[in-house]
């Protein structure tokens, strides 16, 4: 007696077996309409692609610019693309919602470097229209954390002229920078998320300790200077008495690159708003 053929509900090819061998798609089984199956394939994905993604999130904690090189010497196919792993990296960030300044309130623009720049405008809006600055802010607010998270790549131009500058050496590409900088904004991304995550647990444990003036400011940007340094070490093999100045330049080139992206983003939500 010959198999029974099963008809493939992707292609409509008649097949035996567990796979259709016009598609691939696997037979269907009632046994797959159960929930418990739903979480197990969430977990497939997540680990499929030969661990690409837990394998490169290793590497860049641990060894920070390490992917970077290895991107540098033609080694890609074990992990993620820098691009691929920087897109995931912004989903998270998006959903998490950390402590941060990429989006600042209205109110906050009168004391940015660029002020010079915005504040006529804001001033000129107010006494033109019918409205106040209170309820301005609340339209500028609103917008402005949504339109901050999808805007964090307009950083990255800015800030690759950093990279360049400390390692002009001719075996690197501005590719290389580029892969570089989307590392290193990875770990911007990521960084907020992680001390979010300590702070809330801290002050739980800790409800009457206040903070002093400045402690949030050393704790996002020491780490950023750890970061760059240890990347110079491993992307760009310097000395470590080379990785720590370069870090610190590094380190002064993501500050500038951020109140760019600022001003930009200022820019962007007051077209919308205005």
């Amino acid at each position: 007696m010959s198999p029974r053929l099963i008809t493939c509900q992707s292609c409509l090819k008649r097949y035996q077996g567990e796979f259709c061998n016009q598609c691939g798609e696997k037979r269907f089984d009632p046994e797959q309409r159960k929930i418990s199956i739903l979480f197990a394939h969430l977990v497939e994905s997540l680990v499929q692609v030969d661990g690409k993604f837990f394998r490169t999130l290793r590497y860049f904690f641990t060894k920070p610019g390490f992917l970077a090189y290895e991107h540098w010497r033609g080694v890609r196919k074990p992990y993620m693309t820098p691009v691929a792993f920087f897109l995931i990296i912004n989903v998270i960030y998006f959903l998490f919602s950390p402590l941060t300044d990429f989006a600042i309130p209205l109110s906050n623009q009168a004391i940015q470097p660029y002020s010079q720049w915005v504040a006529p405008t804001i001033d000129s809006y107010i006494s033109q229209n019918t409205t106040t600055f209170e309820q301005l802010a609340v339209r500028y607010d609103a917008l402005s954390g949504a339109i901050a998270k999808s805007l964090v790549i307009l950083s990255l131009p800015f800030f690759i002229p950093f990279i360049w500058l400390v390692n002009p050496s001719r075996k690197y590409y501005l590719l290389d920078h580029s892969v570089s900088a989307l590392y290193h904004y990875s770990f911007v991304l990521v960084w907020p998320m992680i001390i979010t995550s300590l702070m809330t647990a801290f002050f739980a444990l800790a409800s009457d300790w206040k903070s002093p003036q400045g402690l949030i400011l050393i704790l996002l940007l020491s780490p950023y200077y750890i970061y760059a340094s240890l990347s110079q070490h491993f992307m760009y093999r310097d000395r470590w008495w080379a990785c720590l100045l370069k870090g610190l330049v590094i380190t002064i080139g993501i500050i500038i690159s951020h109140f760019i992206y600022r001003f930009l983003q200022f820019w962007i939500v007051w077209w919308q708003i205005s």
